[in-house]
Parts: C-alpha cells; structure tokens; sequence
C-alpha cells in the first residue's frame, strides 16, 4: 500500500508542477521538453523502466477489469486534451505513417497484451457465472 501512495503521491506533483510551469512560462517548458526529446534511447529506457515499476502495482495489487476501466478514462482524458489541437492531428498522421509504426513495436505489444488479458478475464467470468 506504501508503494502505491509513494507513486501515486509522485504522479500528482508531478502533474501539478507540469500545469503550474506551463502556465507560468510555457516557452521554458517546451525547452524544458526538448531536452528530453534530443535523447530518444534515454528516454525510450526510462519508460520501460517506469512501466516495469508501476506495472507491477497495477497488476499484482488491482482487478484487470479496474485496471482496464482506468487506463479507458486515460485515453478518453487524452483525447479531450488532444481536441483543441485537430488541425496537428493529420501531420501526426503523417509522422506515424512516413515513420512507420516499428518505432512503437513495445508500445504496441504492451497494449495488445493488457487487451488480450482483460478479453479472457472478460470472457472467463462470463463463463463461469453460466456454469
């Protein structure tokens, strides 16, 4: 329980000192940000990392089907913040087609991991409760 209000008491101030730092001086954020961006493998390493850590209390403390239920309010959370910038979505197209999608390969098969899972522990309470 301790690891969980360590990194969930990590993930609110984080967010909050992003807000206030956009707010306050978004041109410093956005160098703030290239910094990181200059360093792809770093950066593609540090989020393994983080994903290793917080995947392990996600999915050793909380039911797949919260779990799923959370990460569906994030995506729709990203998407409401995505609208006002529409007109950079087709670039992003764009992008991710001239690129291709290969860059994004753990991504990718992370994501089809926890959907596979959720589908069978969908399907598999389904089952039970017939029987």
């Amino acid at each position: 329980m301790l690891g969980k209000k360590i990194l969930a008491g990590i993930f609110a101030g984080l967010i909050l000192v992003k807000l206030i730092f956009i707010m306050i001086n978004p041109g410093k954020w956005m160098a703030f940000t290239d910094v990181f961006l200059d360093h792809y493998a770093a950066m593609m390493g540090i989020y393994l990392v983080l994903l290793v850590i917080t995947g392990y209390f996600v999915f050793t403390r909380i039911d797949l089907i919260d779990v799923a239920v959370v990460m569906l309010f994030t995506s729709v959370l990203l998407g409401l913040s995505l609208i006002p910038y529409l007109s950079s979505i087709p670039q992003l197209r764009e992008a991710i087609i001239s690129v291709g999608l290969a860059k994004a390969w753990p991504a990718l098969i992370i994501w089809a991991a926890v959907a596979v899972a959720v589908l069978y522990r969908v399907l598999a309470s389904r089952k039970g409760q017939k029987g």
